[in-house]
């Protein structure tokens, strides 16, 4: 078999729309698969080393944060990273994204730039200036590309193909970036696919991204999912985000739909033997506690994926 090609190779990858192909996708995941070796069996693997990069968060994060930090520190790499750019950062004085983006890149000689920010076009500012490849962390209501990238990575893990598969998105498809760049990524890269989108009519999923998708899939929209339960292969929860509530002055709004959906071990136990349940955390009570020790619950399990996709990623920028 012919070696794959390294598409991603001093590049910066800011935009789930950036796949292309269902090589690239393999091309990652076996990559993916041998940080899994490594980090598993303890073997020391760095080939970053003399690397550095410099990790940026404005908005708060656990899983995302910590897995790009300890992602690059295994491959070896120097890490600066700044969780509170908006607090203890120069952006408390008034300074603008790009020029943060201008002096991380002279203050740390950085090899690359991971990015989280609150506007959706932050990604594809830094990118306009870096001297480095800006790897979106995340971006606004906009894309979150390595999260969809760890979720496709799950799925597969456990499906062993990444077609003919019935995925049940449910709760914020308005504000929520994660089920975004996921459907997407299962619009490219598959065959026969189908996504029912749940959610209150207040949080429907964007009627552009619905138009795009629906060339390349099977869409369907409810208000309700205990239908659907049955013939899911994956169901994918999301929380009801309050921050863009507040951001919007809606938080009477955000009282009334936090919890519009909840999964119960009840309901779980309508679902196939062989469906897995996901999350992009943290969850606010929409799926109980009581979930977590069924089989079908992949949520924590989806954590570590991004371990091993974010060491592949950063590897396959930062060399040839």
């Amino acid at each position: 078999m012919p070696k794959i090609k390294n598409t991603f190779f001093n590049q910066s990858f800011i935009s789930i729309n950036q796949i292309s192909s269902l090589s690239q996708i393999t091309y990652l995941f076996k990559k993916a698969d041998h940080m899994k070796s490594v980090v598993e069996n303890g073997k020391i693997y760095e080939p970053l080393r003399g690397k550095l990069v410099s990790i940026l968060f404005y908005q708060p994060s656990t899983r995302t944060f910590t897995s790009f930090v300890t992602a690059a520190k295994r491959l070896g790499a120097y890490v600066v990273d700044i969780h509170g750019m908006g607090q203890y950062s120069s952006a408390v004085k008034g300074e603008t994204l790009e020029d943060s983006i201008k002096t991380i890149n002279q203050t740390t000689a950085a090899n690359a730039i991971v990015l989280r920010h609150p506007d959706d076009s932050s990604s594809a500012v830094a990118k306009s200036v870096s001297r480095a490849p800006v790897i979106n962390g995340g971006s606004g209501k906009a894309e979150h590309p390595t999260q969809a990238l760890l979720d496709l990575y799950t799925i597969y893990s456990k499906f062993k193909r990444l077609d003919n598969l019935n995925v049940v998105m449910v709760g914020d498809l308005k504000y929520g970036r994660t089920v975004k760049s996921l459907a997407l990524l299962l619009a490219m890269c598959g065959k026969n696919n189908k996504i029912t989108f749940v959610s209150p009519k207040e949080l429907a999923t964007p009627k552009t991204l619905i138009k795009e998708l629906s060339k390349r899939l099977t869409i369907v929209e409810k208000t309700e999912f205990n239908s659907s339960l049955k013939t899911a292969d994956v169901l994918y929860m999301t929380r009801v985000q309050k921050e863009w509530f507040e951001k919007e002055g809606k938080l009477e709004e955000y009282e009334q739909l936090k919890l519009k959906y909840i999964l119960t071990r009840h309901m779980v136990s309508q679902m196939s033997k062989k469906s897995i349940i996901m999350h992009p955390l943290p969850r606010v009570g929409e799926i109980m506690q009581e979930v977590d020790d069924d089989p079908r619950a992949y949520y924590f399990k989806q954590m570590r994926s991004g371990l091993y996709i974010r060491m592949a990623l950063l590897e396959s920028i930062l060399t040839p």
